[in-house]
């Protein structure tokens, strides 16, 4: 679509003949006119007479827009500079908007000119830099800012991942100054998965998703995910985001959706986590069992405490433990298993009771475990469960403050081990 610049171009050309108009020339006759044209104002654009150029510029425009004998977009570029030039040196407002408007003739013209003449050309620069000439010239072509973005936006689709960072934050802010939050979002996450893995788009990213209130994000992925529930990428950022605000219940109900979905350690993980906290023992060990048949996946300490506690749960003491000391195999500084292991043993010994005096020895076995961790209260809290001093008489082979041996089994596991024999307190 061709603009009306005040009918200046239109005397531009008008002024000066054109090759394809005057049949009695030879081919001859028509190179020597266009060397003579293109000489004439190649001399002056070099010498930045602008308006002197022009006359000789424009004609060559139209009758030999590749380059003359260049086979290059040369001559358009010179023309951009041109009216650019011209428009700069304007003090009225109308005559710098014309000159404007002639330069942004020649950005529509370029590509379908040239591309017809099959002469090699880059549209993503000129599409680029025609959004560019726009914002260069805001204040004068405020009107027409909704071109500024298609062009930013053509060259992006074009090719996305040459388009400079900064073009794409003036389309994402065009879209979120607009009030269109979907499109925005949508937009970003565009980016996040073509292009999430360069530190300038992640922050660019990051720089509106900060804005954007989560709640508004979670609508909108709500919304498309009603219209739309078998999309995995929906989900999977609908969970992501639920995630990050805490919106348990809808984690879960979205839990069985997302683990059809081929899920990653992160999500089995996570999940795993929250059925354990939820009492759904036997969800959270198939969850975890899924997990660890993955290929190269790293179990780690946290896994095997968490699944430690479901068995303990459902009073599967042995598998509890086998799993709270596979936590510190994995990580010997993981504290929260060693402190599992003792109140493990005071549950079981809860749980099964004691039937006679030699099996109270196992409260000394307890206090053994909660001494090695540094936990003094929990040695104390075993002391008031120790044998009293009549069972240690009863008992031959116990003498106070000697070593004996003890041995304690509740539900398949035993506790045993050598201790030392000391009074209640």
């Amino acid at each position: 679509m061709y603009r009306i610049s005040t009918c200046l171009l239109a005397l531009l050309i008008i002024s000066v003949p054109l090759v394809s108009t005057i049949s009695a020339q030879t081919a001859d006759d028509d190179d020597r006119e266009i060397r003579r044209h293109y000489s004439l104002y190649f001399e002056n654009f070099k010498n930045q007479n602008y308006r002197d150029a022009l006359h000789w510029l424009v004609w060559i425009l139209y009758n030999a827009p590749d380059g003359y004998k260049r086979y290059t977009d040369v001559n358009f570029r010179r023309a951009i500079e041109t009216f650019q030039a011209l428009a700069n040196e304007e003090e009225d407002a109308a005559k710098k908007r014309a000159w404007l408007d002639s330069a942004l003739v020649h950005f529509d013209r370029v590509i379908p000119v040239l591309s017809e003449l099959e002469v090699e050309i880059d549209p993503f620069i000129w599409t680029r830099n025609k959004g560019r000439f726009i914002q260069t010239n805001i204040n004068e072509l405020a009107d027409l800012r909704s071109e500024m973005i298609a062009a930013y936006r053509s060259s992006y689709e074009m090719d996305p991942q040459r388009i400079d960072p900064y073009y794409l934050d003036v389309i994402v802010s065009d879209l979120y100054q607009g009030g269109d939050i979907g499109a925005t979002l949508n937009f970003l996450r565009e980016l996040r998965d073509k292009r999430g893995d360069e530190e300038s788009i992640e922050g660019l990213i990051h720089k509106y998703f900060v804005v954007i209130p989560p709640d508004e994000q979670i609508a909108f992925l709500e919304e498309q995910y009603e219209a739309d529930p078998d999309n995995a990428e929906l989900v999977t950022q609908l969970f992501g985001l639920y995630q990050q605000e805490a919106y348990r219940e809808e984690m879960l109900g979205l839990a069985d959706k997302i683990l059809s979905m081929e899920p990653t350690a992160a999500t089995l993980r996570l999940l795993t986590r929250m059925y354990v906290e939820d009492g759904d023992n036997e969800r959270a060990i198939e969850l975890f069992e899924q997990m660890r048949a993955l290929p190269d996946v790293e179990i780690l300490a946290q896994d095997y405490y968490n699944i430690g506690l479901a068995y303990q749960d459902m009073e599967s003491f042995r598998e509890a433990r086998d799993h709270f000391r596979l936590a510190i195999d994995t990580d010997p500084e993981f504290q929260p298993a060693r402190v599992a292991i003792p109140n493990l043993y005071s549950t079981a010994v809860a749980s099964c009771g004691v039937a006679d005096r030699e099996q109270a020895a196992v409260f000394w076995l307890i206090a053994d475990e909660y001494s090695r961790i540094g936990d003094q209260e929990g040695v104390n809290r075993m002391a008031t469960a120790y044998p009293t001093a009549e069972d240690i008489f009863y008992v031959t082979r116990w003498n106070a403050d000697e070593s004996t041996q003890a041995s304690y089994t509740c539900r398949g596991m035993t506790i045993s081990g050598t201790t030392t024999v000391r009074q209640r307190r």
